[in-house]
């Protein structure tokens, strides 16, 4: 038996999701990781997350619940309507830990755990900024954000984290409508200005200015940061890895 089998949404070329899993950042004994959809072995801990993968979270544990001792959800985007939903009080019951990267939402029994990806390696040798703009853009849905002359652009498809942390990193504000790009961004203490084409950017606790796509270009130089954001991000993540590997 396995001692932890972690699934998240592996078959793209998106970073943020490739960059959520907690399997990259935590050690869990004899392990494997694998996309949702195929089979699940029998395991101590079935680990499922980060990123916006209710359904496929709550398709797995209808159907393979019987094959762990415990199932978790990791920094998983689970917004308002689903957490007073039906479906969730289901997964309560049935799931030993449920951590959401959707703050404020205690009073409905929602654990903040942000995305693992904080844990990365890469934000301790990110640049100090050396532009006063960058956009990052989620490569599908950008089509309608004007751009700035001359502001460097980087898409969020096949790219590294790496690369897409230390882009970030490089400047002093951060234009993105990427809901990662908008965490990392956070997370480095950088003025964020996030031109949102879907609700989950809205549930950090620090968030983001929030812009439409015609007038974005008013905040720059007056976006927010989010001060010791990564500190926090990195200590929530612990402590709930420290819970995941206390379960007997």
């Amino acid at each position: 038996m396995l001692n932890a089998f972690l699934l998240h949404h592996r078959d793209t070329d998106n970073v943020g999701d490739l960059a959520s899993s907690p399997a990259n950042y935590f050690e869990f004994g004899q392990s494997a990781v694998a996309a949702f959809g195929g089979p699940v072995p029998e395991t101590e801990r079935l680990i499922m997350g980060g990123g916006q993968i209710w359904k496929s979270c709550l398709r797995t544990q209808r159907r393979h619940a019987r094959r762990a001792k415990h199932t978790i959800l990791w920094g998983v985007g689970i917004g308002p309507q689903a957490l007073r939903s039906p479906d969730y009080a289901e997964m309560q019951a049935s799931c030993s830990l449920i951590g959401t990267r959707c703050s404020g939402f205690e009073d409905l029994g929602a654990r903040y755990v942000p995305c693992a990806s904080a844990m990365s390696e890469h934000f301790d040798t990110a640049p100090a900024p050396s532009h006063d703009l960058v956009m990052f853009a989620h490569g599908r849905y950008s089509d309608d954000i004007p751009r700035r002359a001359g502001t460097p652009e980087l898409s969020n498809l096949n790219i590294s984290l790496k690369d897409a942390i230390h882009f970030i990193a490089s400047g002093d504000t951060v234009l993105t409508n990427s809901y990662h790009g908008t965490y990392w961004a956070l997370l480095l203490g950088r003025r964020v200005i996030c031109v949102p084409f879907s609700q989950k950017v809205r549930f950090f606790p620090d968030p983001p200015t929030l812009a439409k796509p015609h007038n974005w270009q008013k905040h720059i130089g007056k976006a927010r940061r989010a001060e010791g954001a990564l500190e926090q991000a990195r200590a929530l993540n612990r402590a709930f890895y420290d819970d995941v590997m206390n379960l007997s």
